[in-house]
Protein backbone atom coordinates (compact mmCIF):
# COMPACT_ATOMS: atom_id res chain seq x y z
CA UNK A 1 0.00 0.00 0.00
CA UNK A 2 1.35 3.59 -0.67
CA UNK A 3 1.65 5.24 2.47
CA UNK A 4 1.24 8.85 0.93
CA UNK A 5 -2.01 8.17 -0.73
CA UNK A 6 -5.28 8.69 0.93
CA UNK A 7 -7.72 5.98 0.85
CA UNK A 8 -11.58 5.48 1.37
CA UNK A 9 -11.26 1.60 2.56
CA UNK A 10 -7.59 0.97 3.76
CA UNK A 11 -7.42 2.35 7.64
CA UNK A 12 -10.21 -0.01 8.72
CA UNK A 13 -13.26 1.15 9.71
CA UNK A 14 -13.24 4.73 9.67
CA UNK A 15 -16.25 7.22 9.59
CA UNK A 16 -15.98 7.32 6.13
CA UNK A 17 -15.57 3.86 5.53
CA UNK A 18 -18.27 2.89 7.80
CA UNK A 19 -20.36 5.73 6.04
CA UNK A 20 -19.61 4.09 2.50
CA UNK A 21 -20.78 0.17 3.78
CA UNK A 22 -23.81 1.59 4.81
CA UNK A 23 -24.47 3.51 1.34
CA UNK A 24 -23.47 0.34 -0.33
CA UNK A 25 -26.14 -1.67 1.14
CA UNK A 26 -28.50 1.23 1.20
CA UNK A 27 -27.81 0.95 -2.56
CA UNK A 28 -28.58 -2.91 -2.96
CA UNK A 29 -32.09 -2.97 -0.32
CA UNK A 30 -33.53 0.13 -2.96
CA UNK A 31 -32.33 -1.57 -5.75
CA UNK A 32 -33.75 -5.15 -4.75
CA UNK A 33 -36.78 -3.12 -4.21
CA UNK A 34 -36.97 -1.49 -7.66
CA UNK A 35 -36.21 -4.99 -9.47
CA UNK A 36 -39.16 -6.34 -7.29
CA UNK A 37 -41.67 -3.62 -8.34
CA UNK A 38 -40.32 -4.33 -11.85
CA UNK A 39 -41.57 -7.43 -12.20
CA UNK A 40 -44.94 -6.58 -10.02
CA UNK A 41 -45.35 -4.56 -12.82
CA UNK A 42 -44.71 -6.69 -15.61
CA UNK A 43 -45.93 -9.97 -14.23
CA UNK A 44 -48.70 -8.73 -12.04
CA UNK A 45 -50.47 -11.61 -9.46
CA UNK A 46 -52.83 -9.93 -8.49
CA UNK A 47 -55.18 -6.60 -8.89
CA UNK A 48 -53.68 -3.86 -8.23
CA UNK A 49 -49.44 -3.09 -7.68
CA UNK A 50 -47.48 -2.14 -5.79
CA UNK A 51 -48.95 1.44 -3.90
CA UNK A 52 -45.42 2.49 -2.27
CA UNK A 53 -43.93 2.69 -5.81
CA UNK A 54 -46.53 2.73 -8.14
CA UNK A 55 -47.93 5.28 -10.44
CA UNK A 56 -47.22 7.20 -13.67
CA UNK A 57 -47.83 11.02 -12.04
CA UNK A 58 -44.04 13.04 -11.64
CA UNK A 59 -43.43 10.96 -8.72
CA UNK A 60 -44.31 7.70 -9.92
CA UNK A 61 -41.90 4.24 -10.60
CA UNK A 62 -44.15 2.82 -13.14
CA UNK A 63 -43.04 5.38 -15.90
CA UNK A 64 -39.35 4.37 -15.38
CA UNK A 65 -39.79 0.80 -14.87
CA UNK A 66 -42.23 0.76 -18.49
CA UNK A 67 -39.57 2.93 -20.26
CA UNK A 68 -37.02 1.79 -22.93
CA UNK A 69 -34.63 2.29 -20.12
CA UNK A 70 -36.34 0.31 -17.57
CA UNK A 71 -34.57 -2.99 -18.87
CA UNK A 72 -31.21 -3.45 -20.57
CA UNK A 73 -31.88 -6.82 -23.05
CA UNK A 74 -35.21 -7.86 -20.11
CA UNK A 75 -32.70 -7.42 -17.37
CA UNK A 76 -34.12 -4.52 -14.77
CA UNK A 77 -31.75 -1.92 -14.97
CA UNK A 78 -32.24 -1.91 -11.00
CA UNK A 79 -30.34 -5.23 -10.70
CA UNK A 80 -27.03 -3.73 -11.87
CA UNK A 81 -27.95 -1.55 -8.69
CA UNK A 82 -27.85 -4.29 -6.58
CA UNK A 83 -24.28 -5.53 -8.10
CA UNK A 84 -23.11 -1.96 -7.36
CA UNK A 85 -24.17 -2.50 -3.75
CA UNK A 86 -22.79 -6.02 -2.92
CA UNK A 87 -19.81 -5.01 -4.67
CA UNK A 88 -18.91 -1.82 -2.74
CA UNK A 89 -19.81 -3.60 0.41
CA UNK A 90 -17.39 -6.81 -0.53
CA UNK A 91 -14.44 -4.31 -1.95
CA UNK A 92 -15.27 -2.60 2.26
CA UNK A 93 -14.92 -5.34 3.96
CA UNK A 94 -12.14 -7.29 1.89
CA UNK A 95 -10.04 -4.18 1.01
CA UNK A 96 -6.97 -3.91 -1.42
CA UNK A 97 -5.53 -1.03 -3.47
CA UNK A 98 -6.57 -3.26 -6.45
CA UNK A 99 -9.85 -3.33 -5.40
CA UNK A 100 -10.13 0.16 -4.30
CA UNK A 101 -9.04 1.37 -7.47
CA UNK A 102 -11.73 -0.93 -9.28
CA UNK A 103 -14.46 -0.16 -7.18
CA UNK A 104 -13.49 3.58 -7.19
CA UNK A 105 -13.48 3.45 -11.27
CA UNK A 106 -17.15 1.49 -11.11
CA UNK A 107 -18.51 3.63 -8.60
CA UNK A 108 -17.93 6.62 -10.99
CA UNK A 109 -19.29 5.05 -13.89
CA UNK A 110 -22.62 4.03 -11.45
CA UNK A 111 -22.78 7.90 -11.19
CA UNK A 112 -22.12 8.37 -14.59
CA UNK A 113 -25.32 6.49 -14.96
CA UNK A 114 -27.20 7.93 -12.70
CA UNK A 115 -26.77 11.37 -14.06
CA UNK A 116 -27.93 10.06 -17.41
CA UNK A 117 -31.02 8.27 -15.84
CA UNK A 118 -31.84 11.43 -14.05
CA UNK A 119 -32.01 13.50 -16.98
CA UNK A 120 -33.81 10.46 -19.52
CA UNK A 121 -36.38 10.76 -16.73
CA UNK A 122 -36.56 14.32 -16.25
CA UNK A 123 -36.84 14.80 -20.17
CA UNK A 124 -38.19 12.02 -21.41
CA UNK A 125 -40.26 10.74 -18.97
CA UNK A 126 -41.07 14.19 -17.54
CA UNK A 127 -40.99 12.88 -14.30
CA UNK A 128 -39.14 11.12 -11.53
CA UNK A 129 -39.19 7.86 -9.74
CA UNK A 130 -38.74 8.61 -6.17
CA UNK A 131 -37.23 5.17 -5.15
CA UNK A 132 -34.69 5.71 -8.28
CA UNK A 133 -34.34 9.28 -6.67
CA UNK A 134 -33.00 8.05 -3.64
CA UNK A 135 -30.72 5.79 -5.46
CA UNK A 136 -28.89 8.27 -7.40
CA UNK A 137 -28.58 10.60 -4.29
CA UNK A 138 -26.86 7.40 -2.23
CA UNK A 139 -24.69 6.67 -5.81
CA UNK A 140 -23.30 10.50 -5.47
CA UNK A 141 -22.77 10.76 -2.28
CA UNK A 142 -20.36 7.02 -2.63
CA UNK A 143 -18.44 8.88 -5.19
CA UNK A 144 -18.18 12.04 -3.84
CA UNK A 145 -16.52 9.98 -1.20
CA UNK A 146 -13.78 8.33 -3.06
CA UNK A 147 -13.35 11.87 -4.44
CA UNK A 148 -12.80 13.26 -1.13
CA UNK A 149 -11.19 10.32 0.60
CA UNK A 150 -9.41 7.93 -2.05
CA UNK A 151 -6.11 9.34 -3.95
CA UNK A 152 -6.08 6.27 -6.20
CA UNK A 153 -6.83 6.11 -9.76
CA UNK A 154 -9.93 4.62 -10.86
CA UNK A 155 -8.57 1.98 -12.99
CA UNK A 156 -10.42 -1.53 -12.90
CA UNK A 157 -7.94 -4.45 -12.20
CA UNK A 158 -8.22 -6.99 -15.22
CA UNK A 159 -9.05 -9.79 -13.00
CA UNK A 160 -11.00 -8.16 -10.87
CA UNK A 161 -13.33 -6.46 -13.55
CA UNK A 162 -13.66 -10.20 -15.35
CA UNK A 163 -14.94 -11.96 -11.79
CA UNK A 164 -17.33 -8.74 -11.32
CA UNK A 165 -18.43 -9.66 -15.16
CA UNK A 166 -19.36 -13.05 -14.50
CA UNK A 167 -21.58 -11.87 -11.29
CA UNK A 168 -23.34 -9.84 -13.41
CA UNK A 169 -23.26 -12.06 -16.57
CA UNK A 170 -24.32 -15.67 -15.48
CA UNK A 171 -27.57 -13.78 -13.33
CA UNK A 172 -28.48 -11.36 -16.34
CA UNK A 173 -29.00 -14.44 -18.74
CA UNK A 174 -31.46 -16.35 -16.13
CA UNK A 175 -33.35 -13.17 -15.41
CA UNK A 176 -33.67 -12.55 -19.49
CA UNK A 177 -34.43 -15.90 -20.16
CA UNK A 178 -36.86 -15.47 -17.47
CA UNK A 179 -38.37 -12.33 -18.39
CA UNK A 180 -39.20 -14.06 -22.12
CA UNK A 181 -40.40 -17.53 -20.23
CA UNK A 182 -42.61 -15.05 -18.38
CA UNK A 183 -44.38 -13.07 -20.99
CA UNK A 184 -44.94 -16.60 -22.99
CA UNK A 185 -46.77 -17.78 -19.80
CA UNK A 186 -49.03 -14.32 -19.46
CA UNK A 187 -50.02 -14.19 -23.29
CA UNK A 188 -51.07 -17.67 -23.05
CA UNK A 189 -53.07 -17.25 -19.95
CA UNK A 190 -54.36 -14.01 -21.23
CA UNK A 191 -55.87 -15.92 -24.75
CA UNK A 192 -57.91 -18.74 -22.40
CA UNK A 193 -59.10 -15.23 -20.20
CA UNK A 194 -60.46 -13.58 -23.80
CA UNK A 195 -62.23 -17.27 -24.61
CA UNK A 196 -63.78 -17.78 -21.66
CA UNK A 197 -65.26 -14.08 -22.00
CA UNK A 198 -65.94 -14.82 -25.98
CA UNK A 199 -67.72 -17.75 -24.59
CA UNK A 200 -70.04 -15.77 -21.70
CA UNK A 201 -73.61 -15.48 -22.54
CA UNK A 202 -74.55 -11.98 -24.05
CA UNK A 203 -77.25 -10.61 -21.16
CA UNK A 204 -77.42 -7.28 -22.82
CA UNK A 205 -77.09 -3.92 -21.50
CA UNK A 206 -78.23 -2.58 -18.35
CA UNK A 207 -82.05 -1.58 -18.28
CA UNK A 208 -81.10 1.61 -17.10
CA UNK A 209 -77.80 3.60 -17.61
CA UNK A 210 -76.13 4.88 -14.44
CA UNK A 211 -75.42 9.06 -14.16
CA UNK A 212 -73.04 7.84 -12.36
CA UNK A 213 -70.17 7.83 -14.55
CA UNK A 214 -66.17 6.90 -13.89
CA UNK A 215 -65.10 7.69 -17.35
CA UNK A 216 -67.14 9.12 -20.15
CA UNK A 217 -65.93 8.29 -24.01
CA UNK A 218 -69.18 9.25 -25.39
CA UNK A 219 -72.20 11.11 -24.22
CA UNK A 220 -74.41 8.38 -25.36
CA UNK A 221 -73.59 5.46 -23.60
CA UNK A 222 -73.90 2.71 -26.45
CA UNK A 223 -71.55 4.96 -29.01
CA UNK A 224 -68.66 3.80 -27.09
CA UNK A 225 -66.69 0.48 -28.47
CA UNK A 226 -66.34 -0.81 -24.66
CA UNK A 227 -68.92 -0.46 -21.73
CA UNK A 228 -68.26 -1.54 -18.85
CA UNK A 229 -70.91 -1.13 -15.90
CA UNK A 230 -69.34 -1.93 -12.61
CA UNK A 231 -71.87 -3.60 -9.95
CA UNK A 232 -70.25 -2.62 -6.70
CA UNK A 233 -70.69 -2.42 -2.90
CA UNK A 234 -68.75 0.33 -0.90
CA UNK A 235 -67.88 -2.14 2.61
CA UNK A 236 -66.70 -4.74 -0.06
CA UNK A 237 -63.07 -5.38 0.72
CA UNK A 238 -62.58 -6.77 -3.89
CA UNK A 239 -64.92 -3.97 -4.70
CA UNK A 240 -62.43 -1.97 -3.60
CA UNK A 241 -59.56 -3.71 -5.22
CA UNK A 242 -61.68 -3.10 -8.64
CA UNK A 243 -61.79 0.46 -7.70
CA UNK A 244 -58.40 0.47 -7.65
CA UNK A 245 -57.95 -1.09 -10.85
CA UNK A 246 -60.19 0.45 -13.19
CA UNK A 247 -57.76 3.07 -13.91
CA UNK A 248 -55.43 1.03 -14.99
CA UNK A 249 -57.67 -0.91 -17.28
CA UNK A 250 -58.35 2.36 -18.87
CA UNK A 251 -55.33 4.05 -19.14
CA UNK A 252 -54.82 5.39 -22.62
CA UNK A 253 -58.03 4.19 -23.50
CA UNK A 254 -60.27 7.05 -22.07
CA UNK A 255 -61.54 8.02 -25.15
CA UNK A 256 -63.18 3.80 -26.17
CA UNK A 257 -64.44 3.28 -22.91
CA UNK A 258 -67.46 4.02 -21.01
CA UNK A 259 -67.46 3.14 -17.41
CA UNK A 260 -70.58 3.55 -14.81
CA UNK A 261 -70.85 2.87 -11.56
CA UNK A 262 -74.15 0.79 -10.42
CA UNK A 263 -74.67 0.68 -6.59
CA UNK A 264 -75.33 -2.59 -5.31
CA UNK A 265 -74.91 -2.73 -1.34
CA UNK A 266 -75.19 -6.19 0.22
CA UNK A 267 -77.39 -4.26 2.82
CA UNK A 268 -81.02 -5.43 2.85
CA UNK A 269 -81.49 -1.65 4.44
CA UNK A 270 -81.82 -0.57 0.91
CA UNK A 271 -81.70 -3.66 -1.14
CA UNK A 272 -83.87 -6.12 -0.87
CA UNK A 273 -82.72 -9.00 -2.61
CA UNK A 274 -80.36 -9.00 0.72
CA UNK A 275 -81.87 -11.15 3.37
CA UNK A 276 -79.84 -9.56 6.19
CA UNK A 277 -77.73 -6.66 6.85
CA UNK A 278 -74.74 -8.17 5.26
CA UNK A 279 -72.66 -4.79 5.02
CA UNK A 280 -74.69 -2.26 7.28
CA UNK A 281 -72.83 0.78 5.83
CA UNK A 282 -73.20 0.19 2.60
CA UNK A 283 -76.89 1.62 2.11
CA UNK A 284 -75.51 5.06 4.03
CA UNK A 285 -72.22 4.74 2.28
CA UNK A 286 -74.13 4.85 -1.19
CA UNK A 287 -76.61 7.46 -0.81
CA UNK A 288 -73.61 9.64 0.54
CA UNK A 289 -72.00 8.88 -3.10
CA UNK A 290 -75.30 9.21 -5.55
CA UNK A 291 -76.25 12.42 -3.40
CA UNK A 292 -74.07 14.82 -6.18
CA UNK A 293 -73.27 13.78 -9.51
CA UNK A 294 -70.86 16.56 -9.96
CA UNK A 295 -69.04 14.87 -7.08
CA UNK A 296 -69.59 11.38 -7.53
CA UNK A 297 -66.25 10.28 -8.78
CA UNK A 298 -64.50 12.41 -5.37
CA UNK A 299 -66.83 10.92 -2.87
CA UNK A 300 -66.29 6.94 -4.26
CA UNK A 301 -62.53 7.38 -4.42
CA UNK A 302 -62.59 8.42 -1.07
CA UNK A 303 -64.66 5.95 0.52
CA UNK A 304 -62.86 2.93 -1.36
CA UNK A 305 -60.07 4.53 -0.07
CA UNK A 306 -61.11 4.80 3.68
CA UNK A 307 -63.49 1.49 3.47
CA UNK A 308 -62.07 0.56 6.91
CA UNK A 309 -63.01 3.48 8.56
CA UNK A 310 -66.82 3.14 7.70
CA UNK A 311 -69.00 4.00 10.05
CA UNK A 312 -72.23 6.02 10.59
CA UNK A 313 -70.34 8.69 12.13
CA UNK A 314 -67.46 8.82 10.05
CA UNK A 315 -70.18 9.05 6.89
CA UNK A 316 -72.03 11.73 8.60
CA UNK A 317 -68.35 13.48 8.90
CA UNK A 318 -67.65 13.26 5.66
CA UNK A 319 -70.88 14.39 4.23
CA UNK A 320 -69.08 17.77 5.90
CA UNK A 321 -66.13 17.49 4.21
CA UNK A 322 -67.67 16.92 0.88
CA UNK A 323 -69.49 20.25 1.02
CA UNK A 324 -73.00 17.85 0.94
CA UNK A 325 -75.75 17.83 3.48
CA UNK A 326 -79.12 15.94 4.01
CA UNK A 327 -77.71 12.89 1.92
CA UNK A 328 -79.02 10.15 3.86
CA UNK A 329 -82.17 11.45 3.85
CA UNK A 330 -82.21 12.42 -0.09
CA UNK A 331 -85.14 10.86 -1.94
CA UNK A 332 -83.46 11.53 -5.43
CA UNK A 333 -80.29 9.55 -3.84
CA UNK A 334 -82.03 6.76 -2.57
CA UNK A 335 -83.95 6.69 -5.87
CA UNK A 336 -81.07 6.94 -7.98
CA UNK A 337 -79.10 3.44 -5.93
CA UNK A 338 -82.45 2.28 -6.10
CA UNK A 339 -82.73 1.93 -9.78
CA UNK A 340 -78.87 1.05 -10.07
CA UNK A 341 -80.19 -2.26 -8.04
CA UNK A 342 -83.04 -2.99 -9.76
CA UNK A 343 -80.74 -2.57 -13.25
CA UNK A 344 -78.97 -5.55 -11.94
CA UNK A 345 -81.96 -8.05 -11.70
CA UNK A 346 -81.39 -9.03 -15.23
CA UNK A 347 -77.50 -9.62 -14.73
CA UNK A 348 -78.75 -12.27 -11.63
CA UNK A 349 -76.34 -11.08 -9.17
CA UNK A 350 -75.01 -13.32 -6.47
CA UNK A 351 -72.72 -11.14 -5.67
CA UNK A 352 -70.32 -7.96 -5.88
CA UNK A 353 -67.87 -7.08 -7.41
CA UNK A 354 -69.44 -7.79 -10.78
CA UNK A 355 -68.64 -6.29 -13.85
CA UNK A 356 -71.04 -5.77 -17.07
CA UNK A 357 -68.41 -5.79 -20.70
CA UNK A 358 -70.43 -5.16 -23.83
CA UNK A 359 -73.30 -7.26 -22.06
CA UNK A 360 -71.57 -10.31 -20.43
CA UNK A 361 -70.87 -10.79 -17.49
CA UNK A 362 -67.67 -11.26 -15.20
CA UNK A 363 -68.18 -12.33 -11.64
CA UNK A 364 -65.38 -11.77 -8.97
CA UNK A 365 -62.60 -10.63 -9.95
CA UNK A 366 -59.87 -11.02 -12.01
CA UNK A 367 -56.34 -9.52 -12.47
CA UNK A 368 -55.90 -6.04 -14.66
CA UNK A 369 -53.32 -7.27 -17.55
CA UNK A 370 -56.05 -10.49 -18.19
CA UNK A 371 -59.00 -7.47 -18.01
CA UNK A 372 -57.15 -5.71 -20.06
CA UNK A 373 -56.77 -8.18 -22.47
CA UNK A 374 -60.30 -8.52 -22.71
CA UNK A 375 -61.23 -5.18 -23.03
CA UNK A 376 -58.33 -4.76 -25.79
CA UNK A 377 -59.04 -7.90 -27.81
CA UNK A 378 -63.01 -5.95 -27.91
CA UNK A 379 -60.99 -2.78 -29.78
CA UNK A 380 -59.49 -4.95 -32.38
Amino acid sequence: MSANKKNLTLNGFTLPHTAFVVLSVAMAIVSIYLTKHFYQVHFPSGLGSDTLCAGDGFWGCDKATLSSLGHILFVPTSFFGIIVGLLGVFGAIFPSEKMESTNKFFIYLNALGCVGLLLFSLVSLGGLCPFCTVYYVLSFIAAFLFFKYSEHRPVPDLKISLVYGLIVILPSVYMSQRFGKEKAKQASLSSQYIKQYQNLKDMGEPSFISPYKINTATEEWSKAPVRIAVFSDFQCPFCQKVAEQVPDLIKGLEDKINVAYYFYPLDNACNPAIKSSFHQYACQAAFLAACDQEKFVEVHDAIFERQPELSRENLKEWEKEFGLSGCFENKEAQEAVTRTINAGESFQLKSTPTIIINGKKIEGSIPTIHLRAIVESLLK
